[in-house]
């Protein structure tokens, strides 16, 4: 135990952190500091999640017939609002426009019509006509959702097509608005950029810096010598649960602030937008995606203890994990992260390529310890 949190604080030491500290700043402010702080973004993201939000609380996480023709009724009372603005509003009647309708087919060609336009909707940003787009798209979505359906089930293979069927009798599809299940999506690929280079960062010079300074030699002098290879093992995935724990308790509380909370008990499969295999809610969707940070970042860490034990220097060592590492997060993690349950990959994929990996790197690992064993016994 004492070798083991030995090699714990030699790893977490306190350059290793300042690097991974300052790494991060960056990889934040390139990557997540946008999607934070400029959520929603702009219109109609703005009015989309209000509404999204408006339509949890007035309907809950499912939403039956009666409270889909509530939601038109209620996009009707707001067209009714819009006719008496427009009639109000004497500019309108200047240029010939009575009503709301009136309002949407305005002549592009007529230059004073369109100018109004232009004034109320982008500098004036009356909320009212922005958010009657927005319930438009939503009912555009709601009306068609058969049509969308038949069109996927056909796409579909018989596997799809049999899941589709069934989630076709619930009718709990293409319903809320998509804004902030895709921002979470975007945000949590960058967050698993940021973490897995810090893994990589932190893991990398595990063995080789006791090589550089001669150590091992000595190591292996001692009854002990050949465990140093497994504590190390154990001290670097315990490492990585630290630093994937503490990045993604600070992430996750930042990314709390775009208030995700309201949609929480939707189901993904509920949102505008791509089918997914599995009818997880948006919660269980972000556990999900968390889980496979973690798993991703114990790969990576097997993966980075084992180049380390192989290499002879630090620049063999960057020479070999630099294309690892852009493999995995230029190709790897859309697969293996955005797409985790989407219906655009076979079922079986994803998790063929989680269990192939483990295979791949575990068995590695054992093959190193097998041979660090014989090179004990040779030394």
């Amino acid at each position: 135990m004492q070798i083991l949190l030995l090699e714990i604080r030699k790893i977490l030491n306190w350059r290793i952190l300042l690097v991974v500290a300052f790494v991060n700043l960056i990889l934040y402010y390139f990557l997540i500091d946008f999607n934070i702080k400029h959520f929603p973004n702009g219109r109609p993201s703005l009015d989309s999640y209000r509404i999204g939000a408006e339509m949890v609380k007035n309907y809950g996480p499912v939403m039956d017939v009666s409270e889909k023709g509530d939601f038109k009724k209620k996009y009707e009372e707001e067209v009714q609002k819009a006719d008496e603005f427009i009639q109000s509003y004497d500019d309108f009647n200047k240029v010939g426009v009575q009503s709301y309708e009136d309002f949407v087919n305005m002549d592009r060609n007529n230059e004073a019509q369109m100018k109004l336009r232009d004034k109320i909707v982008f500098e004036e940003e009356v909320d009212l006509f922005w958010e009657l787009q927005e319930r438009e798209r939503l009912l555009e979505f709601h009306q068609d959702q058969e049509m969308i359906i038949e069109n996927e089930i056909n796409r579909a293979d018989s596997i799809g097509q049999k899941h589709l069927v069934e989630l076709k009798k619930t009718g709990q599809f293409d319903l809320y608005p998509e804004v902030s299940l895709m921002n979470f999506k975007d945000i949590i690929m960058n967050i698993a950029i940021a973490v897995l280079i810090s893994v990589v960062l932190v893991i990398s010079p595990i063995f080789l810096s006791d090589r550089t300074r001669n150590i091992v030699d000595l190591q292996y002098t001692s009854n002990i010598g050949r465990s140093i290879f497994k504590k190390k093992l154990i001290a670097g995935l315990i490492s990585t649960f630290v630093v994937i724990t503490g990045l993604l308790a600070i992430y996750l509380c930042l990314y709390s602030l775009n208030n995700p909370s309201i949609f929480f008990e939707v189901p993904v499969n509920s949102f505008i937008g791509g089918v997914s295999w599995y009818n997880l809610t948006f919660f269980q969707y972000i556990v999900l995606s968390t889980i496979a940070i973690y798993v991703l970042g114990s790969l990576l860490t097997f993966v980075s203890l084992g180049v380390s034990n192989l290499v002879p220097s630090y620049i063999a060592l960057i020479g070999i994990q630099v294309p690892i590492i852009l493999a995995l997060l230029l190709f790897g993690l859309k697969y293996l992260l955005n797409l985790i349950i989407s219906m655009w990959l076979p079922i079986w994929l994803v998790p063929a390529c989680y269990i192939a990996l483990n295979i791949i790197v575990i068995g590695s690992i054992v093959f190193l310890w097998k041979r660090e064993k014989k090179l004990d016994i040779v030394l």
